[in-house]
């Protein structure tokens, strides 16, 4: 397992496209400007900080901020179905990504991807 990316949340999409462009001086890795939402990956060394604009239905859900990708996707789920943790169902998003999130014992929430289903090509 690697970490894919981790992801911030926009409500000004525009204004923070600005700030990790022309202040931070991030390079832009990808954009997409489709469902269901806009984002734009910035390159940080192999890991890549994803930028999505927060909209409906996304505002408010608990979406994750660290995505982890995984060769053993299936296998994963399923130890952690088997654990303390608690997963949510398992996703194919409109982008082309395979993902699962995960809420371990104490709360904290992360996803999984399927290194094979990522969506990132």
């Amino acid at each position: 397992m690697k970490a894919l990316f981790i992801s911030f949340p926009a409500a000004d999409y525009t204004a923070s496209k600005h700030f990790y462009e022309d202040v931070v001086g991030l390079t832009v890795r990808r954009e997409h400007s489709g469902q269901p939402h806009r984002f734009t990956d910035y390159e940080l060394g192999g890991l890549a900080l994803k930028l999505f604009e927060w909209l409906d239905p996304w505002h408010g859900s608990g979406h994750s901020g660290l995505f982890i990708e995984t060769d053993e996707f299936d296998a994963a789920v399923e130890r952690i179905r088997r654990s303390d943790a608690r997963q949510f169902d398992v996703v194919v998003h409109a982008w082309g990504g395979r993902c699962c999130t995960v809420a371990d014992p104490f709360g904290n929430l992360f996803d999984l991807i399927d290194t094979r289903e990522k969506g990132l090509g």
